[in-house]
């Protein structure tokens, strides 16, 4: 249930919201509340003091106003988590400043009206000559004037007395982006950082490096392989919490491989040891294909199907030769360096007309042999139709890749509604994926456009009505006349979408959230509507600072940038600094600043692709923290 700060072990994040499994509904009437997070367990030493924060939403009807009879209370509980407005005898004398013997704080906000967060906020001081311990502070939320529970959920947090505090602090990674294959020498500059008993252990995304060297102000580590993308660096003492995280980049620097090829008729399957995309024009000296059995004669490749949009990479390409090879043929083909020559000069060790997504080069030349198959003669088959409801287009995806040198779109497909009080839509065009006419772009999926948009709970049927040469294979088999699919848009989505995961992804400056390039990103439950500008999100921190921030212009201004499957948005500060609240004014904390953790508390503007608005209350994850 919960997210909690980089400083809880993997052990804290077990959390006592395990012993509320099952959490019971609202106690008062009038009053209702979730649990939203809180601040890191902390290690301890006798004499010292610590600060525990809690955050819970008000979810009721009521707003929870400090000095009257709606006041709410963090109130003490006993180990069962069942009697509460109680405290253990061995954490008695921790108290400090408490409410009560039996009551850690109320809200620092003065009122928390439905639908906001409030902020519970106590000290704790370890006894002097504490003993070596976990001690562990009950608590759930009361109304203050009869110590009635509103929502019991088992919160606790955990002071450990056997190990005195030591995060670092770091402040510059050097450099702060790598190889995929791991093995590059980084250099994490920081303070706080200690050697001994051991080096500390240094995280990149949860997977840990080769710590080489370490000094007070410095480590220089050996990173570890990992996926492309960002991860978030941390550096953890030896028996001490983590620090504050550092973003690193991965990428991908290992260009594509020719690993294999089949060949049938005047077909060649070239495949890659990844998806591939091209950063120039077909040439055809990209390749050389000859008939090793005809004595090594050359044949003439033509074209291939290489997508020169990166995000339809492939992994297996079709190379189409301008004659056929006979079957039972050995043949080789070869891809070939470029820039291409034939002369004495030496040749490089890649093409760079053929790149992975990332833009790394095939390794070039790479040879590899076959012996020719008969051509195949399976007919392609329309297999299924999709589409969403009230949208006006069609994915048809077919048993193989086709592609249409004599297809009419407007008046070759028919759709049909089954349903009589729904009118047919007609055939408009091509939608932004058409079926291409040449045989080398062949694809196992095109759409089309609609004159009026799918209604839900309606069952239509697709048919092709075709000739001969319409719609064909790289084999050129043609695909049946009369070939049809029914498929069912579904019902009508009126379910919110809710944040799924919410985390901090870079944090370039101080340890508030406010620097340019300071970012986060939130996931969405389902596909969302990647229309942004001028959409806000208000965010708030553990002592209260509110601030709201604009993708596009402004004061606050933010990038809002969405991934490709529309699921998950990155959060930039697009300004020198976000402006925060002074103190005194509406929205302002206990500290100034943004400080990490925060809640995302509002959306404003955002959607899910049916335009159902966030459930933000009932979202899973909206504590943005390092993870």
């Amino acid at each position: 249930m919960r997210k909690i700060t980089t400083a809880i072990t993997v052990a804290a994040l077990a959390f006592s919201m395990s012993l509320a499994a099952a959490v019971p509904a609202a106690a008062v009437t009038g009053y209702d509340s979730a649990y939203a997070g809180e601040s890191a367990f902390v290690n301890i030493v006798g004499g010292q003091t610590q600060n525990f924060q809690v955050f819970f939403a008000n979810t009721g009807t009521t707003s929870w106003q400090r000095g009257t009879g709606t006041q709410v209370d963090l109130a003490a509980c006993l180990e069962d988590k069942v009697t509460c407005n109680a405290q253990d005898a061995s954490e008695a004398t921790w108290n400090s400043g408490w409410l009560s013997s039996v009551r850690y704080a109320t809200t620092t906000q003065t009122v928390t009206p439905p639908g906001s967060l409030g902020t519970f906020s106590y000290n704790i001081t370890a006894p002097t000559g504490v003993a070596a311990g976990i001690f562990r502070f009950n608590g759930d939320l009361v109304l203050a004037s009869t110590g009635e529970k509103i929502h019991p959920e088992g919160y606790y947090q955990e002071a450990n007395s056997g190990v005195s505090a030591g995060a670092a602090t770091i402040t510059d990674l050097d450099p702060n982006e790598g190889s995929t294959d791991g093995g590059d020498n980084i250099d994490i500059t920081g303070t706080g950082i200690r050697c001994t008993p051991a080096f500390p252990t240094v995280s990149f995304g949860g997977t840990n490096a080769t710590v080489l060297s370490c000094g007070a102000t410095s480590v220089t580590v050996d990173a570890p392989a990992h996926a492309p993308g960002s991860v978030t660096v941390t550096l953890t003492n030896s028996g001490a919490a983590a620090s504050n995280g550092l973003s690193f980049r991965y990428e991908d620097t290992d260009g594509p491989i020719f690993v294999s090829m089949t060949v049938s008729g005047d077909l060649v399957l070239a495949t890659f040891s990844e998806p591939v995309c091209r950063a120039a024009v077909f040439s055809s000296s990209d390749w050389t294909v000859n008939n090793i059995s005809s004595g090594g004669t050359s044949i003439l490749v033509t074209g291939d199907n290489i997508p020169d949009d990166c995000d339809d990479a492939i992994t297996t390409a079709t190379l189409t030769l301008q004659s056929a090879v006979s079957n039972g043929a050995f043949v080789e083909a070869t891809l070939n360096d470029f820039p291409y020559t034939t002369s004495a000069v030496t040749q490089g060790d890649e093409n760079a007309n053929i790149t992975d997504d990332p833009g790394n080069a095939a390794a070039a030349p790479q040879a590899r042999q076959a012996t020719a198959t008969a051509p195949e003669t399976t007919e392609p088959e329309l297999i299924s139709a999709s589409g969403n409801v009230s949208s006006s287009t069609i994915l048809l995806t077919f048993s193989e890749p086709v592609y249409c040198r004599g297809l009419a779109v407007t008046t070759d497909i028919d759709v049909d509604a089954d349903d009589p009080d729904v009118t047919d839509p007609t055939v408009t065009g091509y939608g932004s994926s058409p079926c291409e006419a040449s045989r080398s772009d062949t694809a196992t999926t095109f759409n089309i456009t609609l004159s009026t948009d799918l209604e839900a709970d309606t069952t239509y049927t697709v048919t092709f009505t075709v000739d001969a040469d319409s719609v064909e294979d790289a084999a050129n088999n043609d695909l049946e006349d009369q070939s049809s699919v029914d498929f069912n848009p579904g019902a009508g989505d009126f379910t919110p979408p809710t944040m799924v995961d919410a985390r901090l992804t870079s944090n370039v400056g101080t340890t508030d959230f406010r620097e340019d390039d300071d970012a986060f990103t939130v996931t969405f439950s389902e596909t969302m509507d990647d229309t942004t500008t001028g959409d806000s999100i208000q965010l708030q921190d553990q002592d209260g600072t509110v601030v709201t921030v604009t993708c596009g212009a402004g004061t606050n201004a933010v990038i809002c940038d969405w991934n490709d499957a529309d699921t998950t948005i990155t959060i930039t500060v697009n300004v020198a600094n976000l402006t925060v609240p002074a103190l005194g004014a509406e929205g302002d904390g206990s500290t100034p600043g943004m400080q990490i953790p925060f809640n995302v508390t509002t959306l404003n503007g955002f959607a899910d692709a049916q335009g159902n608005v966030p459930n933000v209350l009932g979202s899973a994850d909206r504590l943005v923290d390092y993870e």
